[in-house]
């Protein structure tokens, strides 16, 4: 698949785990529907590499662990590559690894990043401007066509609508929306983007996630988009999203703005 001129860009925070070989294999489905690229970004962060204060054997250490990391991330993309006959590119850097994120979004300036839950620790010191698919071992794709798809909470800015329409274009499934409202508030209007819609509103309450990621679980939904709108503070940094994130057993998709 020739990806030089592809519509977006998608990078993958990988290492070697099995959660981030199948981040990766996630993230070359969603290429393969979106019309995207991939490539992935493997970091080495150097205090975990060396096991002494001889300089010369930290030079020796640090060289066998990037040829010993840089084939194990090869095999897994050429598997995955020629598994859905995607090209992959690999960039590999050195340094602390939240910095390097940041850095690494600041130059390439990716349209998504796609990361395994167990790297969301670091998505405080990301920007707004990047999507950020997050999903963890459990969750496989075998594809994003005919996705069943659901969104929480507020209306999609311009870029994430674009976004979710290339996602929806392949579906047959209804678009599921999960809201919450307070306790003396009238339910959301229909939604003017997404008028066809089913809706699904929760009273706020101690234990309204909890009925919120249930509900995405018996509704099948398969990817759950989270918008991130101008009035409100980048969307992973707020506690609530955190916690529904970490309650839900779908992978998340936390749209830029």
């Amino acid at each position: 698949m020739n990806t030089k001129n592809s519509k977006y860009s998608i990078s993958v925070l990988m290492d070697l785990s099995k959660a981030s070989e199948l981040a990766l294999s996630n993230a070359a489905q969603l290429a393969k529907v979106i019309d995207g690229r991939v490539e992935v970004l493997h970091i080495k962060v150097p205090t975990k590499i060396v096991k002494n204060d001889n300089q010369l054997s930290a030079v020796r250490s640090i060289h066998k662990d990037t040829r010993d990391s840089k084939n194990q991330i090869k095999e897994a993309i050429k598997a995955i590559s020629k598994r859905e006959n995607l090209k992959i590119s690999l960039k590999m850097v050195y340094g602390n690894e939240k910095n390097s994120v940041k850095e690494y979004i600041s130059e390439h300036k990716p349209n998504f990043l796609v990361l395994d839950k167990g790297k969301s620790k670091i998505l405080d010191t990301v920007g707004n401007d990047v999507n950020l698919l997050i999903t963890n071992e459990a969750q496989k794709f075998h594809s994003f066509r005919d996705i069943s798809l659901g969104i929480f909470d507020d209306n999609l800015e311009e870029s994430g609508l674009e976004i979710f329409n290339d996602l929806k274009r392949e579906s047959t499934k209804p678009v599921r929306l999960f809201s919450i409202k307070g306790k003396l508030e009238n339910a959301p209007k229909t939604n003017s983007q997404l008028p066809d819609a089913i809706s699904y509103v929760f009273t706020e309450g101690a234990n309204v996630l909890d009925g919120l990621s249930s509900y995405v679980n018996r509704t099948n939904t398969e990817l759950l988009c989270i918008p991130n709108t101008r009035k409100a503070r980048f969307a992973f940094q707020t506690d609530r999203t955190k916690q529904l994130v970490n309650k839900l057993n779908v992978p998340v998709l936390i749209m830029a703005r």
